[in-house]
């Protein structure tokens, strides 16, 4: 059982929620983990899939979701809150990225593939969007720091928040 799939437990058990039933799938998950390294990390660990054996995708979702990003057509990067993780490893205040498209989230942290409305239950927070151009140049910090909002501007960066649970 990889790391995700323990801590997808846990949560599940945290929210009375079991997200086992939406999963990654065996296709998802072999694209996934086909997805090339780039080279600073490539004399660290072999594949993506070595990235999820050794469960170095938890507490960097940011970093998998932009490979995610990047290399699957249709997604864009979102970071926001997802309270089910609130506490966990690089996550005290449930702070959380994923990539998603107009129909589904796809968590790289728990290994989820979540339709929107699912999401928008269980209580995925949308804060910002990180466009395509900018999540190939800036750093994780960067994507994630209220300090580039200036930078990049408001046709590259902006506050969106759709999901909250009311």
């Amino acid at each position: 059982m990889l790391p995700s799939e323990r801590l997808r437990m846990i949560i599940s058990a945290r929210i009375g929620i079991d997200l086992s039933m939406f999963a990654w799938d065996s296709k998802l998950q072999e694209k996934v983990f086909s997805i090339p390294l780039c080279q600073e990390l490539e004399n660290k660990v072999f594949s993506l899939k070595e990235v999820y054996e050794f469960g170095l995708n938890i507490g960097h979702c940011g970093l998998t979701s932009r490979y995610l990003m990047r290399n699957i057509n249709g997604l864009e990067l979102y970071y926001g809150n997802f309270y089910g993780l609130k506490g966990t490893k690089n996550s005290q205040n449930g702070n959380h990225a994923w990539v998603a498209n107009d129909k589904f989230i796809l968590d790289t942290t728990l290994m989820l593939l979540l339709p929107i409305n699912v999401a928008k239950e269980i209580g995925y927070i949308f804060e910002k969007k990180i466009y395509h151009e900018s999540a190939k140049i800036l750093s994780e910090y960067e994507l994630f720091s209220n300090e580039y909002q200036s930078f990049l501007g408001n046709s590259e960066l902006y506050y969106i928040t759709l999901f909250q649970i009311d």
